[in-house]
């Protein structure tokens, strides 16, 4: 797997993007990760490749980072550049 961050602001329209490219979601996972904290994962699967989102929002300050298949990462990194 390859790895980048993601600007999280970005993470919406991401989303959106990997539904319209017709990546299908095989995991999600919501919840608090610690108090006033929020988190998420969401991973999609397309062709035997694998993407995986981790966002967290802890009071404030947003990570969000990918971990890509490297078969599919120009074509995801070209799809963040495209949201820019």
């Amino acid at each position: 797997m390859k790895y980048r961050e993601i600007a999280g602001k970005l993470c919406e329209a991401f989303k959106k993007a990997m539904a319209d490219q017709a990546w299908q979601i095989t995991h999600q996972d919501v919840g608090q990760t610690e108090l006033l904290a929020y988190g998420y994962v969401i991973a999609w699967a397309k062709d035997d490749n694998k993407v995986l989102l981790h966002y967290s929002d802890r009071q404030g300050k947003v990570q969000a980072n990918l971990e890509i298949s490297p078969a599919v990462y120009d074509e995801i990194n070209t799809m963040i550049d495209n949201l820019i």
